[in-house]
Parts: structure tokens; sequence; C-alpha cells
């Protein structure tokens, strides 16, 4: 029998990021109540093309998330600006190692741990005098990175590059398996979604927070417990792949608990 053998799972990302993780559920025999919780769109202004074209005044450019390359590249295409050969690049996660290499360049800076606060402590224990730095973010972005450039005493530049929003469409439906105990797991990739997931089932008799919650990180894990949700799982490493892992291994084990 399959580990994930009937177990119904909802997937909260975006259609095309959610292909890779919904194949391995349903390779381990589970099933996927797939629907995204957040869209995201450009975030553009007057302001973000003059930033643009004065690149070549930073030294460093931060990049934390996937959204935040590919919002980031389309503005240069969209204002015509050639990346500057010397500027360094900092980032966080393989997904957005993934996305930066599909664009035809490499990190400069890769932190251990793909966390906020462990990128910034390692970035200034290597690079102590880093020069001005951009910081590409979206609007709902946390600002552990923002008060680390702040207490370091190094000028910086934040830039959002994209809007993360609410999808309405299937609010009914989330609420109903929620409603009908048709979920055995939740999992959240932000505390954006966690967030979302809230506001959807705010106001209804159930919530779904006694059902294994499965979040790719800590800080998503510390956002669900402070909400209540009573059975939180975090994968030693902060990817899609580990935290399917991770589920597999709860439900592997279920009977024995």
């Amino acid at each position: 029998m399959q580990p994930l053998q009937g177990k119904k799972v909802l997937v909260t990302r975006g259609k095309s990021q959610a292909r890779r993780f919904t194949e391995m559920i349903e390779g381990k025999g589970g099933v996927v109540r797939h629907t995204p919780l957040l869209t995201f769109q450009l975030n553009d202004s007057e302001s973000h093309e003059k930033t643009l074209h004065e690149l070549h005044d930073y030294s460093w450019i931060f990049l934390t998330s996937s959204n935040a390359v590919k919002f980031f590249f389309e503005l240069l295409k969209k204002y015509k600006v050639i990346f500057p050969k010397q500027m360094n690049i900092a980032i966080i996660g393989s997904k957005t190692k993934r996305a930066l290499q599909d664009h035809g360049y490499e990190a400069d800076f890769l932190p251990t741990l793909y966390r906020a606060d462990k990128m910034g402590s390692e970035f200034f224990q290597q690079y102590p005098d880093p020069g001005n730095i951009l910081y590409i973010r979206g609007n709902r972005s946390r600002d552990v990175l923002p008060t680390y450039f702040k207490d370091k005493g190094v000028f910086f530049q934040s830039l959002t590059v994209y809007d993360t929003l609410l999808v309405k469409d299937d609010q009914k439906k989330i609420r109903k398996w929620i409603s009908d105990n048709d979920l055995d797991a939740l999992t959240f990739t932000s505390p954006s979604t966690i967030q979302a997931f809230l506001s959807i089932v705010k106001g209804t008799d159930q919530k779904g927070l006694d059902l294994p919650c499965f979040c790719i990180g800590p800080t998503t894990a510390e956002k669900a417990r402070s909400h209540g949700f009573k059975n939180v799982m975090v994968p030693l490493q902060y990817t899609i792949q580990h935290m399917f892992e991770e589920m597999v291994c709860y439900f592997s084990n279920e009977g024995k608990r």
C-alpha cells in the first residue's frame, strides 16, 4: 500500500508551481485537492523606471524568491535595461536559483539555510562592507533583510516589483472540504498562504486547525502555530521535495503513533 494512499492533501500553490508537487503526491497514492490561494501581478511605476536606469549605482542586488526574479527581469525587459555585468547577485532558495539561471545568471551569494535571517547574518560575515544594495521584494515581503541593512548602516533601496493578491474563485470549495472533513493534510509554502487560508475559513465552525499542517520552512511554521494550528511539521531542508518527504514519513508512521 502506498504511504499516501487515499490521503486528501490541500495544495495551495499556483497551477504551474504546483505541478511537480502534485505529481509527487499522486505518485505515492495521494489525492490532491488543488486550489491556488494567491496570485501575483507586476507592480510598476515611474519611480521603478528611474531606479532601474540607475542599477550601475548598486554593488549588490538581493532576490529572495522566484517571483522577485520573474518580475524584476520583466521590468528590465519593459524598460530595455541591461543588467550591469559588475553587479553582484544575492539569492535565497533553490527555486530562486533555478529562476535566475533561466535568465542566464548565477548567484554570487547563497546562504547555507533558506531563511532571511540566516541570509542577513551570513552575508555580512562574508561581506562586511558590501556597498550599495538594491532589495527586490513583493508588497507582502517581511522586513527581516531591511532591518539587517539598517542595523549594519549600509545604504539600500527597496524596490517592490510584484503584488500578492488573494484568489477568490475557490473559497466556497475550500470551506466545503473543511466542513465535510474531506481533507487529511494541509500544505503551505509561505506565511501569506496561511493568512489567505485563514481569511477564507474565518467565521466558520471548522477551520482545519487540527489537520496535519506541512510547512516549507520555520517562518511559515511559526505563522501556522501562532494562529492555532496544532500539528505543524517542517522539513530540515526548506524545499518542496523535503516537505513532501516529511509528509510521506508522517503518514507512513500514522498507525504507529
